[in-house]
């Protein structure tokens, strides 16, 4: 392939996504979501202006290492611990329940477990994206609303780390489920909750943004070289290389004083990857497929958000939560998130789903994005019926379908509005 080739194509596949992305902006849409039109539009199923699987895979690989490594700089440690109970009791729940619904669920089908949990995993992640935008937009960033729900969201990216390790203990799709994968996961699991632990106490260890990098040139340089080390050397004990990228992004976020330099350093590179794995997501998004399987991706997508938002409401109600707050925050957590693109990668790798698998999942999640305006219409009116201290099952079907009724609740709580 020459030069001439891999620049024209390189520089189509960039304006497509600006232009994606300023559409999605301007219509007060997450830009991920125009970035996957973007990939659809330069995949294999429309322009085919890229078609090496290779390539899609390994952008999309890179793309998930700088995600985990920025979420793990960007997670205010001492924060979070302190009000962690409840958002990590409620994911911890949700992710439980949902494992023995799929386990149960496997024993009466037949389905393979893998399989079964692999949807069970993917029905307990929201997307931190699109949802961070549906708070700013309802106001609700810096209520208490606000703080469980992206408590609950931090949980749910820490808690992808087991899971993708869970995901790793499967060979040729089937689980191996013996001490050694017990103690890789619990360990896992351990010297998170050590470290977060660490960071979040006084006696820690901090350090100037000095100390980590003088040449503000050098320091995206140095922090990424840090990242790769680490999932470098976490593989060698047998973890995978996103688990050692979220260690050493906590570690670099909470240990430097200054760290909100560093991060404006490595966001726009990280924002650059993050485009293109979304891309990836777009050039693996079957248009083909969706037409054959139309029924089954609706039906999968309708059967995994009702389960969600059920699941979710009664779990809000046992934290003693009023019905309509909790079904508004159901709602909210209901869309699929990013990380079901890499636990379905994940499962392509280790054999537990096929390609068309990957395709059932990808579309669904894509879709379940691309609905986050409804979300957030019908999240609103759950709110607005709690403003109002109004709680039962027929004011929240009401207030879904009646015009006449939605337009009195919007003239009684205006001044609120």
């Amino acid at each position: 392939m020459n030069e001439s080739y891999i620049f024209t194509h390189l520089t189509v596949v960039l304006v497509i996504a600006a232009i994606s992305g300023i559409l999605l902006n301007r219509a007060r849409q997450p830009v991920l979501i125009g970035y996957i039109m973007a990939g659809v539009l330069v995949g294999p199923n429309v322009l085919r202006f890229i078609t090496s699987e290779d390539q899609v895979a390994f952008y999309s690989e890179l793309g998930i290492l700088l995600l985990m490594f920025v979420i793990g700089l960007d997670l205010n440690v001492k924060s979070f611990m302190a009000m962690w109970k409840i958002p990590t009791a409620f994911t911890v729940l949700q992710v439980t329940l949902n494992s023995c619904l799929a386990i149960l669920f496997t024993k009466i089908s037949g389905v393979n477990t893998g399989v079964s949990l692999l949807y069970a995993f993917i029905a307990s992640l929201s997307s931190t994206a699109a949802i961070v935008k549906i708070l700013d937009s309802m106001n609700e960033s810096k209520t208490d609303i606000g703080h469980i729900t992206m408590g609950i969201l931090i949980s749910q990216d820490i808690a992808v780390v087991p899971m993708m390790l869970i995901m790793d203990s499967f060979k040729n799709g089937t689980p191996q489920f013996n001490w050694k994968m017990v103690t890789v996961v619990s360990s896992a699991i351990i010297i998170i909750a050590a470290i977060m632990k660490y960071l979040s106490s006084n006696k820690k260890i901090t350090f100037s943004g000095a100390y980590f990098s003088s040449n503000q040139e050098l320091t995206p340089v140095i922090a990424l070289s840090l990242c790769f080390i680490s999932a470098f050397l976490v593989t060698k004990i047998g973890l995978s290389e996103a688990y050692g990228a979220f260690l050493v992004g906590l570690l670099i976020g909470n240990i430097i004083k200054d760290r909100h330099a560093i991060i404006e350093t490595i966001v726009p590179i990280q924002s650059i990857l993050l485009m293109v794995f979304f891309i990836s997501v777009g050039m693996m998004f079957d248009l083909k497929y969706l037409y054959k399987h139309f029924f089954l991706v609706i039906s999968t997508l309708i059967l995994l958000t009702s389960c969600k938002i059920v699941i979710n409401t009664l779990l809000f109600m046992m934290f003693r939560i009023k019905l309509a707050k909790s079904v508004g925050l159901g709602i909210i957590l209901a869309q699929l998130g990013e990380f079901s693109f890499i636990l379905s990668e994940k499962a392509i790798s280790v054999q537990i789903i096929n390609h068309d698998s990957r395709k059932l999942i990808i579309c669904v999640t894509a879709i379940s994005l691309a609905l986050s305006p409804l979300f957030l219409i019908i999240a609103r009116r759950m709110f607005w019926l709690s403003i109002m201290g109004k709680n039962s099952i027929s004011d929240i079907l009401r207030i879904i379908y009646s015009r006449e009724y939605i337009q009195n609740v919007k003239e009684k709580i205006g001044g609120f509005i």
